[in-house]
């Protein structure tokens, strides 16, 4: 019985149709040509990939994202949807993105000739990550400015209220670590007056541009240049680089983690973190937020785990991968809560308030918390120029897979002669990027990098993952694809994988994603509420990358299928095109795909034809020999 499947699967990962009726594909002789003038890039070592995807998924969205979606969604109680997610959807979609890859050898866009009506999800994937990068490399300029500030002697500056920036109602109370200089009301924290006056000199709203901040513009452009030069040879220049800033983050955390929970009140903070509060459950945001926060940190719908995948080795064994690398970015994230949740309750002591209200929520709490802490550590300075440096580092990891996203789908698209191009592409790229991110810069910089940070990668990123979930698991089927993974790390995936996959992640996924519209809240920072016209600037982000995904299927059926009905176009779209499969011959024969050399030869088509037919129930009298191994069958 298992042999008929096979039999019957494998000529739908051909096609009937002639290469003229299809533009969309990559045709077998630019697939010959590649592998004539040069195999495609691979992963210098196991070791390169595995720290390269943990860069990736243990990045800023674990130290910088996760507390503060934790700490607006009332601690313990965000821990529960977390883990749940994780569970449900967070390792099953990072395990079928991460071998969706390596078995094509294909990146985000590409890999689509599973089922071209679809490509639009890959170009949804490459927006998601393009706008990403935009707004992450901001961030990582903040990074670069405070390890600059960092080397400031005799004291940091964010810890004193004589400087210029510094107004009447700022908090200082750094040389007391008792309640008796609580705070007064209306007063605010030396940090937080150096993030908002200091850093951005934050104007009223976010129309309200002021000039820009010279200061963070030069870090902006050393950032973009840096990220340049490490991505410009490609995967085996920046596998080597994550060598290094994979790892450093560890040391750099636990280091704050034995300071934070030394401090006095470090015990409240932990049970604010650590205690759930039930009722807040019954809240939709908790569940939200922690869907996006495991898209985020796992780098799901991204298209970055489908690009690092398509770079290994086809016999790589990317289940062990993807259970590796998703627990650690979840450990690594409860760890770097304990570090920060420690230092609120210290804060929280010392101000004579509740964790809850000792800062407010946002992108900001990372620069606010954290700095405190570290101006209470002997050496100041020098601990806390590595932190910065390590939140620098930690935000090249995850700039260095959006951008190579982004660069891999395009090269892949082009003719193997053009690829060379590959480095212009790149500096092109590069230039657009930093040129984008200009206006976050500005005095209202802060609050578009918010906005973007709401709206470009939450509702797009879930309705990414759905459909492809459903295109995989239904349309191409769920049963070949495990036959897939089976052909490259020699076993099937259990129960677990193929219901997540099947059931249980779309169901999960459309429930959130219609809850997130029913019980939908506006954009804000601390106390200041988005206006409509910037609201309506978040959706069009938001929707900009799932747009697409319909958009793509009626240029398809309308432009690149011109025979047949609508339903004929629509079916032949849906199936695999006969590129479909591994990359290398020696490999596709393992799997029980056709040799790409035969793939034009007019016998092999006409088997394609009659297994076709056969497939859906018409009768076809041939007896010629199957054009795939029997001992595929």
């Amino acid at each position: 019985m298992e042999k008929t499947e096979k039999a019957v699967s494998n000529p739908e990962k051909g096609s009937e149709c002639s290469d003229s009726d299809r533009d969309v594909t990559t045709t077998v002789t630019a697939l010959q040509i590649e592998d004539a003038e040069g195999s495609r890039e691979e992963w210098g070592s196991w070791l390169d990939f595995i720290l390269s995807c943990i860069g990736f998924a243990v990045g800023l969205g674990n130290v910088w994202r996760f507390p503060y979606l934790c700490y607006e969604n009332g601690g313990g109680a965000f821990l529960i949807p977390y883990i749940i997610m994780l569970m449900c959807c967070g390792v099953p979609l990072f395990f079928m993105e991460l071998s969706f890859g390596q078995f094509a050898s294909q990146g985000a866009l590409s890999v689509w000739n599973i089922s071209p009506l679809f490509t639009g999800v890959g170009i949804g994937m490459m927006i998601v990550s393009s706008l990403v990068a935009i707004y992450y490399n901001v961030i990582i300029a903040w990074t670069v400015y405070y390890a600059y500030k960092s080397l400031t002697f005799p004291t940091l500056e964010w810890i004193a209220c004589d400087n210029e920036w510094n107004t009447e109602y700022c908090f200082d109370d750094f040389l007391n670590t008792t309640r008796s200089m609580g705070r007064s009301e209306g007063q605010v924290r030396a940090t937080e007056e150096f993030w908002t006056r200091k850093v951005h000199d934050l104007s009223e709203s976010i129309g309200d541009f002021g000039g820009m901040n010279w200061h963070l513009l030069g870090c902006l452009a050393a950032c973009w240049l840096v990220v340049g030069l490490c991505i410009s040879k490609g995967v085996k220049s920046s596998g080597k680089v994550v060598y290094f800033t994979a790892v450093f983050p560890y040391v750099v955390l636990i280091i704050l983690f034995f300071r934070g929970v030394t401090l006095p009140g470090a015990g409240k903070g932990l049970t604010f973190y650590i205690v759930p509060k039930f009722q807040d459950l019954l809240a939709v945001k908790p569940w939200r937020d922690a869907a996006t926060q495991i898209f985020y940190s796992l780098g799901i719908s991204f298209g970055c785990l489908i690009t690092f995948g398509s770079y290994n080795k086809f016999h790589n064994n990317c289940y062990r991968d993807a259970l590796i690398v998703a627990l650690t970015n979840c450990g690594t994230s409860i760890f770097a809560g304990f570090v920060i949740f420690s230092t609120l309750g210290f804060m929280a002591e010392s101000s004579g308030q509740e964790v809850k209200d000792v800062v407010a929520s946002g992108p900001g709490l990372a620069f606010i918390v954290y700095p405190e802490a570290l101006a209470r550590m002997p050496g100041s300075q020098f601990w806390s120029f590595l932190f910065f440096f390590m939140l620098f580092t930690l935000g090249l990891d995850c700039e260095f897979a959006n951008l190579e996203t982004v660069i891999t789908a395009i090269v892949d698209s082009l003719p193997p002669h053009k690829r060379k191009w590959k480095p212009l592409i790149t500096l092109a790229i590069c230039i657009i990027g930093f040129l984008a991110g200009i206006i976050m810069v500005t005095k209202s910089g802060l609050y578009i990098v918010i906005l973007m940070d709401w709206y470009s990668a939450g509702f797009s990123l879930m309705a990414i993952a759905a459909t492809y979930t459903i295109v995989i698991s239904w349309i191409y089927g769920l049963n070949t694809f495990s036959n897939d993974i089976e052909a490259m790390i020699g076993f099937m995936p259990g129960f677990y994988w193929k219901s997540s996959w099947a059931i249980v992640t779309p169901i999960y996924l459309l429930l959130i994603l219609i809850g997130s519209f029913v019980f939908y809240t506006p954009a804000y920072y601390g106390d200041y509420v988005f206006p409509p016209a910037a609201e309506a600037a978040g959706w069009i982000m938001s929707i900009s990358s799932c747009v697409v995904i319909p958009g793509y299927m009626l240029y398809a059926v309308a432009f690149t299928s011109k025979e047949g009905s609508l339903v004929q176009r629509i079916r032949f779209l849906v199936k695999p095109t006969k590129e479909w499969g591994p990359r290398l011959d020696e490999y596709r024969k393992e799997a029980g795909y056709p040799d790409l050399t035969l793939i034009d030869d007019p016998m092999t088509n006409r088997h394609h034809e009659m297994h076709h037919l056969t497939a859906y129930g018409q009768d076809v009298n041939d007896d010629l020999p199957p054009p795939y191994p029997i001992s595929n069958m």
